[in-house]
């Protein structure tokens, strides 16, 4: 009786995380979608894309403050959860890195506004979306994920992203007003991170405390192969819609986006679920319920990009208004990348680096986007750069790479095994 109590508790504990952090995604990227249509009749499609084209410049800062810390830093607290000084010093080191980071990041930003003619020319906009990069010090998700209490975060990113939704039909009244959508979302965040900063000392009761100069270089060390990982992530995201910019105009980097958003959000069943196990798994080490969240995810992918293929017309319409109608096709050869990008997801944090093997889910994204980047230079040399539709195709070819990548891994160390 007493087992089959435990295993019911670890379902339930399971289950709310996934609940809440399903909470937090779609609020995340779901109210920001209710505000898009307004955003782009009000603002326009070309001052749409140069918002877009702005927000993957800075997300390049955003990756270099956090350092890989979001993927390290979730197993380390979940390991000492019962250990009050260990996450004290978890969290100053945490947090004293990406500070740093921080700073150094403004530095160059301000540096590159004095002798980069676009950052010159878009400064303010540049550095309202940079505003959102405090928020990655101010909103520890590492920590509550790691300590499995993720309603906390819920209801912190309901007030942050309501602000950013209810400010956006307040104050976005014409097209010149564009500059201020990044501003509202980074006041959004901000306001968030401050709640949960405060909850985190004062519910959680953590303290900084100072942390021995070895203890933060091995922080930052141990953290480093998640770092290059996440870049090359956000490379893979971002790298079309930059090209996008300089080749085409912003509206086809709005159009790219767009369809990039309608799967990303179809993807967050996927990521929530697999976020919520990923502390489970790094504990318990259980490869058969590992293989049977392996079959969950393969059949959820499928079933999910199946009906973004299929409601594929019905979004775009929605949310552009018409205005997109090459976000469609675009949307549907994506929906390749959202199958197998599912998968990719959880072969990656909650199997690889649960199971001790950092290493293959490391390369695996940088030869993702190695095969990214070749592609892209292939297209150059041949003349394909001037279809973008070439973008979508590579980003799924991309994907299918680190899918066989990982999943020969997870095999060869039979990480599935009965």
């Amino acid at each position: 009786m007493s087992g089959f109590t435990l295993r019911g508790l670890i379902r339930n504990k399971l289950v709310q995380n996934t609940g809440y952090l399903s909470i937090i995604e779609i609020f995340r990227l779901l109210m920001p979608f209710i505000a898009l249509p307004y955003i782009i009749k009000t603002v326009g499609v070309t001052n749409y894309g140069s918002i877009v084209f702005a927000q993957a410049i800075i997300s390049y800062f955003q990756i270099f403050i956090n350092w890989g810390l979001d993927i390290s830093a979730v197993k380390d607290v979940s390991i000492s959860r019962n250990n009050p000084g260990e996450l004290n010093r978890i969290v100053s080191s945490v947090l004293l890195i990406k500070l740093l980071h921080l700073l150094l990041s403004a530095s160059l930003l301000i540096v590159a506004s004095l002798f980069v003619p676009y950052v010159y020319e878009n400064a303010g906009l540049l550095f309202c979306c940079f505003l959102l990069c405090f928020t990655d010090i101010l909103f520890p998700v590492w920590f509550y994920q790691g300590i499995e209490k993720m309603k906390y975060l819920a209801l912190i990113k309901f007030i942050s992203i309501l602000f950013y939704t209810v400010s956006i039909f307040i104050f976005i009244r014409r097209a010149d007003d564009y500059i201020y959508v990044p501003l509202l979302q980074s006041l959004g965040n901000i306001l968030g991170g401050i709640i949960s900063m405060y909850l985190l000392l004062h519910v959680e009761k953590m303290s900084f405390c100072r942390v021995r100069k070895k203890y933060i270089v091995r922080t930052f060390k141990e953290s480093a192969p998640f770092f290059i990982s996440r870049i090359s992530v956000v490379l893979n995201n971002s790298i079309a819609k930059i090209i996008s910019g300089v080749f085409f105009t912003m509206d086809m980097v709005a159009a790219f986006d767009l369809a990039q958003k309608i799967t990303a959000i179809a993807l967050v069943p996927i990521q929530m679920v697999n976020q919520a196990i990923y502390p489970h798994l790094a504990r318990t080490l259980n490869k058969l319920f590992a293989r049977k969240m392996l079959i969950v995810n393969v059949a959820l992918s499928f079933v999910i990009a199946l009906s973004v293929f299929v409601l594929a017309p019905y979004a775009v319409y929605y949310f552009s208004k018409g205005e997109l109608e090459a976000s469609v096709f675009l949307t549907r050869i994506l929906c390749v990348w959202l199958f197998f990008g599912g998968i990719v997801v959880y072969l990656g944090g909650p199997v690889l680096v649960s199971f001790g093997y950092p290493k293959p889910f490391n390369d695996s994204v940088i030869l993702g986007t190695l095969i990214l980047l070749i592609s892209y230079l292939l297209l150059y040399v041949f003349g394909g750069l001037d279809d973008v539709l070439n973008f979508a195709y590579v980003l799924c070819f991309s994907e299918i790479v680190m899918f066989s990548y990982r999943l020969f891994y997870c095999m060869k160390y039979k990480l599935f095994a009965r």
